[in-house]
């Protein structure tokens, strides 16, 4: 599982350069004038005036010199990121260039309860963790999925699991840095979300995740729930090809009843990945969401006919949702014998995975 890790943004050696030539300049501008006007004899007030505009204009010449360096260190920065599909830290700017924030001081008369409201809108949402069993270390070092000769347990799998572990991964997000701005913020942070995935199913060395906007995609199902708890999570994503057939979508329910207990929407996932070198994308490349329209092609069915007599052999989204919310529906609360308040909200989108420059 892969775990957060701390921001390491380092110093850009362009910025660091272009202070330091700024600053040696202004540095010898300014000895320059005063030793000149130490040994030079009374000169007028206008003469001095004249020679302080010719310095501001020459200071404003230079910022202008060095906002166009680092204009083009930005594009440079983002045609390589563009191409390597990863986005590269954010270059700190220049003091002379950093605009100024505007404050707003009424922020802290305003109530309790709204500006609770305003820090947890402030927070990320919408974004989608990757549940997978592409967890490189498992596959390639421990070899997981290769029996034990003597017939008993892998023990790379039993290790694993007794360090606290799950078989599968989970793609990281950065924890949002807004819980640092003050004791509010941090309040504001833990009453939106808490720490997921981590050891023994636990908050240490877990995922900070926004319970009621962020995305689980359960792209393929665990082999065993070790050290895996879900009972928080409340939007649940699947691809949309496990929810085909009558089969299929009972399945979804029960592993929903069993594992996600507090799951109020279930995304069915339309995901077309592709990028220009490979058809599978790299899960650290930015998500896009679009809903699906009602006359959205889905694809082939299964389901039964008494539901599907009108649909064809390729399903429509609009056509998909009935018959989905029907059979979901049936199987909790007929059944399983629960209210039907346990039947979740069937949402329907595309995700996209794609480098940052396809979404500009």
């Amino acid at each position: 599982m892969e775990a957060t890790m701390a921001d390491s943004s380092p110093a850009d050696p362009l910025a660091a350069a272009t202070s330091a030539l700024m600053h040696s300049i202004q540095g010898y501008v300014r000895a320059a004038i005063a030793a000149e006007v130490a040994n030079a004899p009374p000169q007028s007030t206008s003469a001095l005036q004249t020679r302080l505009d010719s310095v501001i204009q020459e200071n404003s010449e230079l910022k202008e010199k060095l906002k166009q360096i680092e204009n083009e260190r930005d594009t440079i920065k983002a045609a390589f990121s563009s191409y390597i599909g990863v986005a590269l830290p954010e270059s700190k700017l220049s003091r002379h260039l950093r605009p100024k924030t505007p404050k707003f001081s009424q922020f802290r008369n305003f109530p309790v309860e709204i500006r609770m409201k305003i820090w947890k809108l402030a927070l990320p949402t919408g974004r989608v963790f990757d549940l997978s069993m592409g967890d490189g270390h498992l596959s390639r070092v421990l070899r997981a999925t290769a029996p034990n000769p003597n017939g008993g347990p892998n023990p790379a799998v039993a290790i694993r699991q007794a360090s606290g572990l799950a078989e599968m991964s989970v793609t990281a997000h950065k924890t949002p840095k807004l819980r640092l701005a003050c004791k509010e913020a941090n309040r504001a942070f833990l009453e939106a979300g808490g720490f997921e995935f981590g050891l023994f199913g636990g908050a240490y060395k877990g995922l900070w995740f926004n319970y009621t906007e962020d995305i689980l995609f359960v792209r393929e199902e665990p082999r065993t729930w070790t050290n895996l708890d879900m009972s928080r999570i409340v939007r649940v994503a699947f691809p949309h090809t496990r929810f085909m057939s009558k089969a299929d979508i009972t399945s979804k329910m029960d592993l929903i009843l069993d594992h996600f207990t507090s799951c109020k929407e279930i995304i069915l996932m339309q995901t077309m990945e592709w990028d220009i070198r490979s058809c599978l994308t790299s899960p650290r490349l930015p998500a896009k969401l679009f809903p699906l329209g009602t006359e959205d092609p889905i694809g082939a069915h299964d389901y039964p006919k008494e539901l599907s007599n009108e649909i064809g052999n390729v399903a429509a989204w609009g056509d998909v949702k009935r018959v989905v919310e029907q059979i979901s529906r049936e199987h909790v609360t007929e059944v399983k014998r629960l209210t039907p308040g346990r039947v979740p909200k069937f949402t329907g989108m595309e995700m996209v995975r794609a480098r940052p420059s396809y979404f500009d």
